[in-house]
């Protein structure tokens, strides 16, 4: 089972966890990092590093963030390694459950694949999508 870590600004990543959890039931390997301006990046380091070597079940894990440029996503770029820590940026509650429930079929370059999907096709502007001609 590929891990999932959620780095976010304030608690959007535990919220979007939480979330996930009222729609699937509890999340095995699944945990969130909340960043806030009081706390110094060399103790986030160190956070991030013990959460994923928790979360890796030999599989790897997904880092998500909430926005690429952001803390959170500059934080977990150090920890990039090929085919066994993946970071997604601009997570979102279907992004989050189409990995949940792919994360045991797929290897975890293609799991960010769907889930990189899965966000993209989320996103809509419901005026325009709505509208009849």
């Amino acid at each position: 089972m590929i891990g999932i870590l959620i780095i976010s600004h304030c608690d959007i990543g535990k919220e979007i966890l939480n979330a996930a959890e009222l729609i699937m039931g509890r999340i095995e390997a699944a945990d969130a990092i909340s960043i806030t301006q009081t706390t110094e990046s060399a103790e986030l380091l160190k956070l991030i590093a013990k959460k994923i070597q928790l979360l890796d079940q030999g599989q790897g894990v997904m880092v998500l963030t909430d926005m690429f440029g952001g803390t959170p996503s500059n934080l977990s770029l150090s920890f990039l390694e090929k085919e066994s820590i993946e970071v997604l940026t601009g997570v979102n509650l279907p992004m989050l459950v189409a990995i949940v429930q792919e994360r045991d079929n797929l290897s975890l370059a293609k799991l960010g694949e769907k889930a990189q999907d899965a966000g993209r096709r989320s996103i809509a502007l419901a005026g325009k999508l709505l509208a009849t001609e």
